[in-house]
Order: C-alpha cells, then sequence, then structure tokens
C-alpha cells in the first residue's frame, strides 16, 4: 500500500500521463481529465512544497551549525 510519504513527483507525472491517455482515448470525459488533472497538481504541488521545506530546514540547521562552531 502506498502512503502520503512514499508519493514522489514522478508518480504524479505518471498518474498525469494516464489522465491525457485516457482523455485521448476517449475514456474519460474532458470535465473528468480536468478534475483528476487538478487534484493531481494540487498534490504536486504540495509535494514541491514539503521538499523545499525540509531542504531549507535542513540548510538553515547546518548554517547555524557552522555559526556555533566558528
Amino acid at each position: 500500500m502506498i502512503t502520503e510519504r512514499d508519493i514522489k513527483a514522478k508518480d504524479i507525472k505518471r498518474l498525469l500521463l494516464r489522465v491525457y491517455r485516457r482523455y485521448q482515448s476517449g475514456a474519460i470525459t474532458e470535465n473528468q481529465a480536468n478534475r483528476e488533472t487538478y487534484l493531481l497538481n494540487s498534490v504536486l504541488k504540495a509535494i514541491e512544497i514539503t521538499d523545499l521545506e525540509e531542504r531549507l530546514i535542513k540548510l538553515e540547521m547546518t548554517l547555524n551549525n557552522d555559526n556555533d562552531n566558528g
């Protein structure tokens, strides 16, 4: 089972491509494709923000450690 911690940006890319292929083949309507794309893009944005936040925290910790030692 996939947890929210396991989902990566590349997974969202794969799902977006799947939505696109389903729409192109006529398996889903434009409205359905738009809804799914909106949700997936929301998840992607949350992943990107979380990743950036984690990187920023690590950088701040590194800078604080350097200031404490120097």
